[in-house]
């Protein structure tokens, strides 16, 4: 077993308690490693590189939201989250329009192609968990939704 965390020492339990939230965080990344979209189901939607989807989903997030907002909101850079943009517009997957705040900013608004694709996605990552998972086992999943939620929200400060 790997330490963790050196402070975790000091707190009787801290060790065991967080080698097992590694656990569950290792479990999650593999788990979205498995789900991720290759090959055959790639047929559906239009391929997104991993800085298009984070930004195309702050988008869905936050309709209305400017490129600053979506690099603060994900810890993205600038110019990264610029050129992200370039390619989710050229793909129709959004549209910008000026801000009537301040015409210096642009709105970010989701597509409807780009509410379909993400659907499609969605879509995809159910029928591949209940392929392999009885309902029972994907019934306690959903119970964590609220909990992985907070803590996505919680990261993203």
């Amino acid at each position: 077993m790997s330490r963790v965390s050196e402070e975790a020492e000091e707190v009787p339990g801290r060790v065991e308690f967080d080698e097992r939230l590694a656990d569950v965080m290792d479990a999650i990344n593999n788990l979205a490693r498995k789900l991720a979209l290759r090959g055959e189901d790639m047929r559906e939607i239009v391929p997104l590189t991993g800085t298009e989807v984070e930004v195309l989903r702050e988008i869905l997030r936050s309709p209305g939201t400017t490129p600053t907002q979506i690099a603060t909101a994900t810890g993205l850079r600038r110019s990264n989250v610029s050129a992200a943009v370039r390619v989710l517009e050229s793909r129709d997957f959004i549209t910008k329009e000026q801000s009537a705040e301040d015409a210096r900013y642009v709105r970010l608004t989701a597509t409807d192609v780009a509410v379909d694709s993400t659907a499609s996605v969605r879509a995809l990552w159910v029928r591949r968990l209940r392929e392999v998972a009885p309902e029972e086992l994907l019934e306690q999943a959903v119970t964590f939704r609220e909990v992985l939620m907070a803590l996505d929200q919680a990261l993203r400060h």
